[in-house]
């Protein structure tokens, strides 16, 4: 599981390194209502979230680091993720079952927050396919600003599962 969230942070890393400043901070309006750096931002708050639990006992993904460097400056960004990578290169097989306490806002009408039980390993399922998720968005940021994105940029492990099971099959 590791191996796939080194993945994603090498996608980031792409990402990053393709951008220039006033691109990461650039509103794409009417399109989008915040900036690659607040996308960015908002998957790293996740991570770190998840790490912050992982010694406190609850994760709170309601803690959010808005209008932080992360969010402002891609090289801050890049070190992020490297903090990142190396808690999780620190991660052993055995704590994947390890049980957690998840707190986070459900509703967009009133502030209600649910805590339930997890364990460190699925929260790591979650973490990544909401990065996905948020780089899906960052590719059409990027698009819209005229850049190129990685072919799988934004894509999910079972789409791109499907796409070399039909790219196979055709052959």
């Amino acid at each position: 599981m590791i191996s796939s969230q080194l993945e994603i942070i090498e996608q980031a890393r792409a990402f990053l390194c393709e951008l220039s400043q006033f691109e990461y901070q650039q509103v794409i309006k009417p399109h989008f209502s915040s900036s690659a750096g607040a996308h960015m931002r908002h998957i790293v708050d996740h991570y770190q979230a998840l790490r912050h639990g992982m010694v406190t006992g609850e994760v709170d993904y309601n803690v959010r680091n808005r209008e932080s460097d992360v969010e402002n400056d891609p090289q801050e960004a890049l070190a992020a993720w490297q903090d990142i990578e190396n808690w999780l290169r620190q991660i052993g097989s055995d704590e994947m079952d390890k049980t957690i306490v998840v707190k986070s806002e459900v509703s967009i009408n009133s502030e209600q927050s649910v805590t339930c039980v997890s364990s460190l390993g699925r929260e790591l399922m979650f973490v990544a396919s909401h990065a996905i998720h948020h780089y899906s968005l960052l590719a059409i940021i990027r698009s819209l600003q005229g850049g190129k994105n990685e072919e799988t940029f934004g894509v999910a492990p079972a789409t791109a599962t499907y796409r070399r099971e039909v790219t196979a099959a055709a052959n």
